[in-house]
C-alpha cells in the first residue's frame, strides 16, 4: 500500500486564495490544532515555498502510457509563516509546504494501520497549498484498487471541463467514491501520511476533523469538499 494523501480540494473550481490567508492558515495549524512544524534533513524540510523554476522533467502517464513534461520547482527553504505572502504574491503557480507532526490526541484525522488496528503513534504529516495557473484534475484513482474503468484523469492534469465529480478509491475495498464538485480545482490542501496508515472510510471521504474543516473554510472564506490520492 502506498503513501496515502487526503486532500482538501476549493468546491468553486476558479477560487484563489489572498496569499496572507495562506499564512493564516499554517499558523491556525500550529496554534490551534497542535501542529508541530519540523526541519530535520531530506525527509523533514520544513516551511517552504515551491515555484516553478523554468526546467522541466518528463515521465510517463501510469495511465496512458504517454510521456508528459512536469516543472521542475525551486525550493525555498523559510523560517517564518511572515515570509509567505511576498514569495507568492505574484506566481500563478507555487506550493506552500510544512512538515511535521501532531501528538497522537492532536492528530486531525483518525489513521488506521494496513491490519485495521489503531495507529496510536504521533503522526508525521506534510501539509501543502497548491495554487495552479488554470484547473486542473483533482480527482484521483490508484492502480492497486483495479482497472480505472471510469477513465478518471490523473490528478494535476489539465481540466478541460470534464464532470466536476470528483472519483475516488476507497484504499480499503477499492470501491468508487464519488465526491461533488471535487473534479478540478484551481486551489487545494493536501495531508500526506506515512506510508502504510489510512484512515477508517465506509462510503464517503469526510473523515478530516470537522473543527479543522471549519477553521479552513473561515480562514479561506471558501467552500471545500473531501477527496485522496496515493503515491
Amino acid at each position: 500500500m502506498e503513501q496515502y494523501i487526503h486532500t482538501l480540494i476549493a468546491a468553486d473550481s476558479q477560487f484563489v486564495p489572498d496569499p496572507p490567508r495562506v499564512a493564516e492558515f499554517f499558523d491556525a495549524l500550529v496554534g490551534d490544532f497542535g501542529f508541530r512544524i519540523i526541519r530535520n534533513g531530506r525527509w523533514q524540510p520544513g516551511l517552504r515555498v515551491m515555484k516553478p523554476g523554468g526546467r522541466t522533467r518528463t515521465g510517463t502517464n501510469a495511465f496512458t502510457g504517454e510521456i508528459i513534461t512536469i516543472p521542475v520547482y525551486d525550493h525555498i527553504a523559510i523560517e517564518e509563516t511572515t515570509e509567505v505572502p511576498p514569495l507568492i504574491e505574484d506566481l500563478a503557480e507555487y506550493r506552500v509546504s510544512a512538515s511535521g507532526e501532531w501528538k497522537s490526541a492532536d492528530a486531525p484525522i483518525s489513521l488506521l494501520k494496513t491490519d485495521k488496528t489503531p495507529f496510536e503513534d504521533s503522526p508525521i504529516c506534510d501539509v501543502s497549498c497548491n495554487i495552479r495557473p488554470s484547473p486542473v484534475a483533482t480527482s484521483a484513482w490508484d492502480v492497486e484498487a483495479g482497472p480505472n474503468v471510469r477513465n478518471v484523469l490523473q490528478f494535476g492534469t489539465p481540466w478541460s471541463g470534464e464532470s466536476e465529480t470528483g472519483i475516488f478509491p476507497n484504499p480499503w475495498t477499492g470501491a468508487v467514491i464519488e465526491v461533488p464538485n471535487a473534479g478540478s480545482a484551481r486551489f487545494w490542501i493536501e495531508f500526506e501520511f506515512g506510508r502504510f496508515i489510512y484512515p477508517k472510510i465506509d462510503k464517503n471521504l469526510d473523515v478530516l476533523s470537522p473543527l479543522l474543516l471549519e477553521k479552513t473554510e473561515e480562514c479561506f472564506q471558501t467552500k471545500f469538499v473531501q477527496g485522496c490520492r496515493f503515491w
